[in-house]
C-alpha cells in the first residue's frame, strides 16, 4: 500500500504515493522547504503507522516543532504524537563478565582518586559511555507516533546502525574511517532495527542523511572516507528498508559544481546516487517564463504554487524529464 505524501504532485511523480520498501532523496537549497516537507510527510503517514524521523542537524525540536505541530496535527490528524527517542549505552547481558554502569563509575573514580584526580559525574559516564558495547534506543510504545531521535554524530548514528567504526586522522592528515573488531552486524538486529520491530514503525525519516559527513569530512583528501562511510550507512538503510517493508526519506544538501554554479546534484557523490532509487529536488518557482517550457504533471490542477519538484532520479523518467508545482503555505506543502 503507497503512502501519501499529503502533497498531491509529489504523489503523482511518485506512481501514487511512496513505495512499500525503497530508499527516496529529497535534496536542494537551505530554505527552500524540504525540513518542512518531510515533517509533513511523516505526520500524513503517522496518521495509520509510527514514523522514526532522525534528526542530524537538531533542527526539530527547536525550529519546526513549535511552529508546525499545531497545523500539521490540524490538516492530517489531531491524534498524532511526537516523543523523543533516547540513546541508552549499556551493556551486553550475555557476556560472561557482567557489571553494571554504577558499579563500573566507583571503579573509574577509585582508580582515578588514587591518582588525586577527581571525576565530575559527567565526565564519569562519558568514560563509561566508551566503554559500554552497545546501544539502545528506549521511548514510550504508541499508535499514531512521530518518534524524534537526534543524533549528529556521524560515528555515533552509524553505530546505530550496527556498523563499529572509527574515525581517525592520518599522518598526512587525512580522516579515515576504519571498521573495528565488531565489524558490521545484521542490519536487522542493529539498535534501529530493534526499535523498528518493536515500536511498528512505517517509515523512516533522515534529516539530514548529508550534515553529520559534512562536519567530519571537510576536505577534498577526505572523499575516499566519505564514500566508504555513505556506502556502509547506507547499505544498512536499504537492508532495514527491505527487511521490514518500509519506506525510507533522506534529506540531502546540494552540491554545486565551483566553475559551473548551474549544474548541481546532491551531496554525496556516486555512492549516494546509487543508493537513492528516487531523487527529487526540490526548488523554489523560477519566472513564469522559464516554468512555461518546463514539462509539469499537474499544470491543470494547481492554480496557486511557489515551489518546483524535479524527478531528479527515476524508474521511469529521464532526468528533468517531468516536474510537479507545488505550493507551500502555513498548513504546508499542496
Amino acid at each position: 500500500m503507497s503512502l501519501h505524501t499529503g502533497a498531491e504532485g509529489f504523489d503523482e511523480l511518485l506512481d501514487g504515493g511512496l513505495p512499500s520498501g525503497g530508499l527516496v532523496e529529497i535534496f536542494g537549497e537551505k530554505a527552500v522547504g524540504k525540513s518542512i516537507l518531510c515533517f509533513q510527510i511523516a505526520y500524513s503517514v503517522a496518521s495509520t503507522k509510527n514514523v522514526l524521523v532522525i534528526d542530524t542537524e537538531l533542527g526539530y525540536e527547536r525550529s519546526l516543532l513549535p511552529y508546525w505541530s499545531k497545523p500539521l496535527a490540524e490538516r492530517f490528524s489531531e491524534k498524532v504524537s511526537v516523543l523523543k527517542v533516547e540513546v541508552e549505552k549499556r551493556f551486553d547481558d550475555s557476556k560472561k563478565r557482567r557489571a553494571n554502569e554504577a558499579v563500573l563509575k566507583e571503579a573509574i573514580r577509585n582508580l582515578l582518586s588514587s591518582y588525586h584526580i577527581e571525576a565530575t559525574e559527567s565526565q564519569l559516564s562519558q568514560i563509561v559511555g566508551i566503554a559500554a558495547p552497545s546501544f539502545k534506543l528506549a521511548a514510550q510504545k504508541n499508535a499514531n507516533c512521530i518518534y524524534l531521535l537526534e543524533e549528529p554524530g556521524l560515528v555515533e548514528l552509524m553505530q546505530l546502525h550496527g556498523i563499529d567504526g572509527e574515525m581517525y586522522v592520518s599522518e598526512g592528515g587525512r580522516v579515515e574511517f576504519r571498521l573495528r573488531t565488531g565489524g558490521v552486524k545484521n542490519a536487522e538486529y542493529s539498535p534501529i532495527g530493534d526499535f523498528i520491530r518493536d515500536k511498528e514503525i512505517g517509515m523512516i525519516v533522515y534529516d539530514s542523511i548529508s550534515a553529520p559527513a559534512k562536519s567530519t569530512f571537510i576536505g577534498t583528501q577526505d572523499l575516499p572516507a566519505r564514500s566508504s562511510s555513505f556506502a556502509f550507512l547506507l547499505g544498512q538503510a536499504q537492508k532495514l528498508s527491505s527487511k521490514f517493508s518500509i519506506p525510507i526519506i533522506a534529506v540531502n544538501h546540494i552540491s554545486v559544481h565551483p566553475h559551473n554554479p548551474s549544474w548541481t546534484h546532491p551531496y554525496g557523490g556516486l555512492i549516494v546516487g546509487y543508493d537513492f532509487k528516487y531523487v527529487f529536488l526540490l526548488e523554489k518557482e523560477p519566472s513564469a517564463s522559464k516554468l512555461d517550457g518546463y514539462p509539469i504533471c499537474n499544470r491543470e490542477t494547481m492554480k496557486k504554487h511557489n515551489r518546483i519538484l524535479w524527478a531528479y532520479r527515476h524508474p521511469r523518467i529521464e532526468q528533468y524529464g517531468l516536474a510537479a508545482l507545488l505550493m507551500l503555505d502555513e498548513r504546508g506543502f499542496h
